[in-house]
């Protein structure tokens, strides 16, 4: 592997201490992006604030994952920063959460905000170990619906063919996921002196995306064009474009509970995983 450059910060827990979620995030960024020169973890015992306004500071990653949800206490002061990434050119991605369907006690944020590209989750079979992809089906704990803070539905959610009567989305709210990737609880990880297999959740969705991101960006970047920004304006657009099926598996099959997978967009897939080099050409052509 190449050299990874790591902030550090002073970090002290009592009890059982447990980085399994962080060391997850790290070990699926750099499998999706192998050869990625620098990878940054931000930490903070203050607050979300602390964490995102640094991120946005810095600009020195232009994709992100976040792999927690909770309630904060006002939504409103993250929206500043959140806004600063997407005029800067950054991506953020958050797990849509492992919960199934939404319901009024499910926790959704940061995925829920217009700014943020919600992931949700997949269960993918591949060819044998290591091998190309065969099929894709819905993983059933894959968080999405209709947003339960009832945050206004964002203009890239309000074109036409988005939401429909068969996927049952929204015209009023957010909906959520936008996209999708593996999250089913086959995966294999090593993390607090262990390596075992039976892990899963969008927490692992979130920074694949991340990390298939910069491939894009990198493509981008090497034919002089740059990193390519906020992406959920344009992952709609191809959704809706005629190329779709050579840039996303389209998954049609499986449910959360409440809403089930639809042909184009859905409440538990979005538009569906990445496929390969067709949505890295979309992206960065």
């Amino acid at each position: 592997m190449r050299n990874r450059k790591i902030i550090e910060a002073s970090l002290s827990c009592t009890g059982k201490c447990d980085d399994g979620e962080q060391v997850i995030d790290i070990e699926v960024a750099i499998s999706m992006a192998p050869s990625m020169k620098d990878l940054y973890v931000y930490v903070s015992d203050t607050s979300d604030v602390s964490i995102f306004n640094r991120m946005a500071t810095d600009n020195l990653a232009k994709q992100l994952s976040c792999s927690w949800v909770w309630a904060p206490e006002d939504q409103l002061s993250d929206e500043p920063i959140f806004l600063e990434f997407a005029v800067q050119g950054q991506t953020l991605f958050a797990a849509s959460g492992d919960s199934g369907a939404y319901n009024s006690k499910n926790h959704t944020y940061p995925a829920e905000d217009p700014l943020v590209v919600a992931v949700g989750g997949t269960d993918l079979t591949t060819n044998g170990a290591g091998g190309s992809w065969k099929s894709e089906t819905a993983w059933n704990g894959s968080g999405g619906g209709i947003s339960p803070d009832k945050i206004g539905i964002p203009t890239y959610q309000s074109t036409k063919g988005v939401i429909t009567k068969a996927n049952k989305g929204s015209t009023k709210y957010r909906n959520l996921p936008d996209v999708a990737a593996e999250a089913n609880t086959d995966n294999y990880v090593c993390l607090d002196g262990t390596c075992q297999s039976g892990w899963g959740g969008t927490s692992f969705a979130a920074p694949r995306w991340a990390g298939y991101l910069a491939l894009v960006n990198q493509q981008s970047v090497s034919k002089g064009k740059g990193t390519v920004g906020f992406i959920n304006t344009t992952l709609y657009t191809l959704g809706l474009g005629s190329k779709h099926a050579t840039e996303f598996h389209d998954i049609t099959s499986g449910s959360n509970g409440t809403y089930s997978c639809t042909k184009g967009y859905d409440l538990v897939t979005g538009w569906g995983s990445p496929k390969s080099m067709g949505l890295i050409n979309a992206l960065a052509p």
